[in-house]
């Protein structure tokens, strides 16, 4: 009877483990197919003259290795190296955009009314297209001068102004997430803290530096690092903003890498670009996690 009774027991660990390897299957499947081959393949080809466009297929193996030759390439092209600066400066709107919705999320807690209609007012711009959002931004940055009576000499979208709008645009956009996270998260804080602060004398500021801000520091530090590296992969406003005109004030890194695969067709150069795109975004996020011990209460 034993040995049945483990015979069994195994048969069914059996079948309860084929279950779950076929419910794993699809997601292993799309992993392996959409990132992991990709990821490998353009490791590969980034130390490869290989291009898209040489008439033979990459399995054909007709190219040759070239060692960092690629990488170096890269390192000197002057469009590369201006899209990074471009991201740098993407960055700045991050922050930016933190303060303005830790503020905007202390008047909804504050003051109870209407809170539901402004966090969705606040939120439908997460909900909506970020092309259509685009074109919409581009008609009102155009109208910007006739309003301030300066058409003529201002224009938002030259090399002079054209990131500063693309920040503005940025905030305004991931304003909406950064409310709804922060004011979760704000809902959360003990009330007992505030309560004993108000006795001991603590004024609004006070409660807000020493209380609250630590205490959904964890929120903060989420949006910071989510924001950071979702400005160096910015690309599909910048392309509809820049009218597809790669100037150098309107590139951005994944721009940059898009083109050389569709305009000049060298995946090679591409693959090297979005690998040192890679580990810079890992460097910063390393950067960021060791940082955050400083300041993000756990």
């Amino acid at each position: 009877m034993t040995r049945q009774r483990k015979a069994k027991s195994n048969k069914k660990a059996r079948r309860d483990s084929l279950y779950g390897y076929a419910f794993v299957a699809p997601l292993c499947t799309g992993l392996i197919l959409f990132l992991l081959f990709p990821l490998v393949f353009a490791f590969i080809v980034s130390f490869t003259d290989y291009t898209m466009y040489s008439g033979s297929n990459f399995f054909d193996f007709n190219f040759r290795f070239v060692g960092f030759a690629q990488y170096a390439k890269a390192f000197s092209n002057e469009n590369f190296l201006r899209s990074m600066l471009n991201a740098v400066i993407n960055c700045l709107g991050v922050p930016v955009g933190i303060l303005l919705s830790v503020i905007l999320t202390n008047l909804l807690i504050s003051n109870k009314r209407g809170s539901l209609v402004f966090r969705t007012i606040y939120y439908l711009p997460t909900v909506c297209g970020s092309v259509i959002i685009t074109f919409i931004w581009q008609w009102l940055f155009n109208l910007v001068p006739q309003w301030l009576g300066l058409q003529g000499e201002l224009n938002m979208l030259d090399k002079n102004h054209f990131m500063l709008s693309m920040i503005i645009m940025g905030v305004w956009s991931g304003i909406g997430t950064s409310v709804l996270l922060l004011y979760s998260s704000m809902k959360g804080v003990d009330a007992a803290l505030y309560e004993s602060a108000q006795i001991d004398g603590a004024n609004a500021f006070n409660r807000l530096y020493h209380i609250t801000l630590p205490q959904i520091s964890p929120v903060m530090f989420y949006i910071l690092f989510t924001g950071i590296l979702g400005s160096f992969q910015d690309f599909a406003r910048f392309q509809v903003m820049g009218s597809n005109a790669p100037s150098l004030y309107k590139l951005m890194p994944v721009w940059e890498i898009y083109r050389q695969v569709t305009d000049a067709g060298d995946l090679a150069l591409a693959s090297a670009m979005g690998i040192i795109l890679g580990v810079i975004i890992i460097a910063i996020s390393a950067l960021q996690f060791a940082v955050s011990k400083l300041w993000v209460k756990d």
